[in-house]
């Protein structure tokens, strides 16, 4: 924080778990306040002030519409259910408010692209919570791409395992109208973005399959996927893993190989990187501390800093995703300009 800036007052909408590690991390950050806590279960608002009971005194609120008619946040955190999210975004942007939000950014395609677009015309922070683009296990991955040093990338693989059908069962994330899906749209989200960004190229096509394994929302689902440029990527993403985490990403370019595998044992530090050029094994050492999505959302705001994950990230996972779920839905290959009405 710089010398005379003002503080930046924060409300978080949505109190249940993930917002609560959000919170921990914006309750230290220098200069930023949270004035508001705002959830329809008075059960998730007592477990975020017992989490940080330095938040006791914060005015707490049943729903955002009345948090916005009585406190005027600088910037709003969305950690509600998945079909929320549009709402609330643009609730809070038209309250002149910068945003964070939990992924997804939006469930369908046209609310991300609407998303994008008043983002733009406001001129404020809109930024999805996609940590993976600040861990510096894949940040070293995309710089080795950007640099050519692997030449083109031919296929790309990339694995997402949890045990997160037995971790969802009954609660919100597996009642479809509040998720608008399941591992896909939750936790896939995440690896579903890694696999776009590292690419930086547009999808043409997907072909996939998806297995509900008798619940509500997809569980499993494996996807083939074609880029405009040629390359090939293969997406797979297991929701009944009998253990806690896999998460693998390979990549094979015309000059060497990049790979990212993640440690069972301790899903949340840096994965284990794999790089190999000329035939030679290079492992990177040193890699940079991880900054958390509430720090670089934070520092955008303040201009020191680049938005990570803009609302364009939000619009080609929304893509993205609906393309799958069409494309299992009808057994056929999905083109994403039938998907996207703006296209990417």
């Amino acid at each position: 924080m710089q010398e005379g800036q003002a503080n930046i007052r924060v409300a978080m909408v949505g109190c249940g778990a993930v917002a609560r590690w959000h919170a921990s991390t914006l309750y230290r950050i220098p200069g930023v306040e949270i004035v508001a806590l705002v959830d329809p279960s008075q059960e998730n608002l007592n477990a975020m002030v017992k989490w940080i009971p330095q938040l006791s005194n914060v005015p707490t609120f049943s729903g955002p519409e009345e948090m916005f008619k009585a406190i005027g946040p600088d910037a709003v955190e969305i950690c509600t259910p998945h079909t929320l999210h549009y709402e609330h975004v643009v609730m809070a942007l038209e309250h002149g408010a910068h945003v964070l939000c939990e992924k997804p950014l939006a469930c369908s395609v046209e609310h991300a692209q609407d998303i994008k677009q008043r983002a733009q015309d406001t001129g404020k922070v809109v930024m999805v919570s996609y940590q993976r683009r600040l861990d510096p296990g894949y940040n070293y991955i995309k710089n080795v791409i950007t640099s050519g040093e692997i030449g083109d990338i031919q296929t790309i693989s990339v694995i997402c395992c949890q045990a997160w059908k037995k971790g969802t069962t009954g609660t919100w994330r597996q009642n479809p109208e509040l998720s608008g899906g399941g591992m896909l749209m939750d936790s896939g989200s995440h690896l579903a973005d890694v696999l776009l960004w590292l690419t930086s190229q547009p999808v043409e096509s997907v072909y996939a399959t998806v297995d509900n394994c008798d619940t509500p929302v997809d569980i499993n689902s494996t996807s083939t996927i074609k880029f405009t440029n040629g390359t090939q990527a293969q997406f797979t993403v297991n929701g009944n893993l009998p253990i806690t985490w896999i998460e693998e990403v390979l990549i094979i370019g015309t000059e060497g190989i990049l790979k990212y595998e993640s440690d069972p044992q301790h899903p949340w530090r840096t994965g284990r990187i794999t790089h190999s050029k000329d035939g030679n094994l290079i492992q990177p050492l040193r890699l940079q501390m991880y900054s958390s999505p509430d720090e670089a959302w934070i520092a955008a705001i303040r201009g020191e800093g680049e938005n990570p994950s803009p609302p364009d990230a939000g619009v080609r996972v929304a893509e993205l995703t609906n393309a799958i779920y069409e494309s299992a839905r009808t057994g056929q290959a999905v083109k994403i300009s039938d998907i996207s009405p703006v296209g990417q």
